[in-house]
């Protein structure tokens, strides 16, 4: 048996991918301890697994609401600073066998290098190689207007690691991932088939597939749907919203009896802002997505990982809007492979949407291009392989 200590951020579509990993290591025999957040505790104790909170909450308190690649990369980094004496604290005092964190916390990591601890990063998104930007100029332009005019932010993060190096005698601020932390073992709940330039990461980048948590608890809802019409799910996630204005195109376009649509919006749309909303529409702010992609025909998103893995494993296709670089690389490879439109959002307008939606209905290729990415996910080993990977792992380093 092994203790292990997983370190995430408290964020659904970091944390959903692993719960199934960690009920499978429980299983198996480890005593698993989570970092994570209060809204989270419940469906960690369900894996088996001890929860723990991060003493200062506050450290995720800062707005995600920005689609500047280097802003988030400064509030990464200032997360890291408010926690990592708490962190080092705690590690150095318990001394678990292994550690695990996820790329976006990259406490985990230099905990790891400071007590010569074996780690085990994770990956719920796609691992960054720049090489994706320069592919498609959709993508070059979002990366480039995500680098721009963010001096400040630039500065920012530059102090941020500054201090971490100088407080923690980190040997270089450089050795700060602060957008993705690798480990000598990395995890990715993702296919090689869906990784663009798959060959440029090595065997320490095992991709276990997505390891989708159809068990978790939500709350049902009814979904109208009448006879002969097509369930249209709109959804931009929790972590980034959009404005009001992408809502109500969503709305003037898709006011057609031939369409059902739900709309999520998120906690920081009130739908009353909205305006008339039409009578096919159904607008809340949180909705069962599991449910709603069992029944759903098109699904427009902003294209996190999270909710293109769930697309795919119902065969629902996709409109993807990006707001980030990261969201942009998603929606551009969906298209490659045939199971989904890139929508950018210069060309936006109830015209593009209404066109993007009519050709995913009627496309056959769109539906042989989901099944072959669903295969890759349902013969890429999931959870069970991902343990395997781990039990060699401690193996190769005596532990456990």
């Amino acid at each position: 048996m092994a203790t292990i200590w997983f370190y995430n951020i408290p964020y659904h579509g970091h944390i959903n991918p692993t719960l199934p990993l960690v009920r499978e290591l429980v299983r198996r025999g480890d005593a698993v301890t989570y970092f994570a957040g209060p809204a989270f505790e419940e469906r960690i104790r369900a894996t088996g697994a001890e929860y723990r909170s991060y003493g200062n909450l506050d450290a995720f308190g800062q707005s995600r609401d920005s689609s500047h690649l280097i802003h988030q990369g400064a509030l990464v980094a200032e997360s890291a600073n408010a926690l990592l004496d708490e962190v080092l604290a705690a590690v150095e005092e318990e001394r678990p066998d292994l550690l695990m964190f996820d790329m976006s916390a990259p406490w985990g990591s230099i905990a790891s290098r400071r007590f010569g601890i074996p780690a085990i990063g994770s990956f719920p998104h796609l691992p960054f190689y720049w090489r994706t930007m320069l592919d498609d100029r959709r993508v070059f332009r979002k990366a480039m207007a995500s680098l721009r005019p963010g001096l400040g932010h630039w500065r920012a993060l530059g102090r941020q690691t500054v201090n971490m190096a100088r407080e923690h005698s980190l040997r270089n601020p450089a050795d700060v991932n602060v957008l993705s932390s690798a480990a000598e073992l990395n995890i990715v709940f993702l296919t090689r088939y869906f990784q663009p330039y798959a060959s440029h990461f090595d065997d320490s980048y095992v991709y276990v597939g997505p390891t989708i948590d159809t068990t978790r608890p939500e709350t049902p809802m009814e979904i109208r749907k009448g006879p002969g019409q097509k369930l249209i799910y709109i959804a931009v996630g929790t972590l980034y919203r959009a404005n009001l204005a992408f809502f109500q195109a969503c709305m003037a376009a898709f006011a057609d009896p031939a369409y059902a649509v739900i709309m999520s919006v998120g906690k920081a749309v009130d739908p009353e802002a909205l305006g008339q909303i039409p009578d096919n529409f159904t607008v809340a702010q949180f909705v069962p997505q599991l449910q709603v992609l069992r029944a759903a025909d098109v699904f427009i998103t902003h294209g996190g990982m999270n909710s293109i893995n769930e697309a795919v494993a119902y065969g629902v296709p996709m409109v993807v809007v990006p707001n980030t670089v990261e969201q942009s690389i998603n929606a551009a490879r969906l298209e490659q492979l045939q199971c989904g439109l890139y929508l950018d959002h210069a060309k936006l307008s109830v015209e593009t949407l209404q066109a993007s939606v009519i050709r995913l209905l009627t496309d056959p290729a769109t539906s042989s291009g989901l099944g072959r990415l669903r295969t890759s996910f349902e013969e890429a080993g999931g959870a069970p392989l991902a343990a395997d990977v781990i039990g060699q792992f401690k193996e190769q380093h005596g532990i456990g």
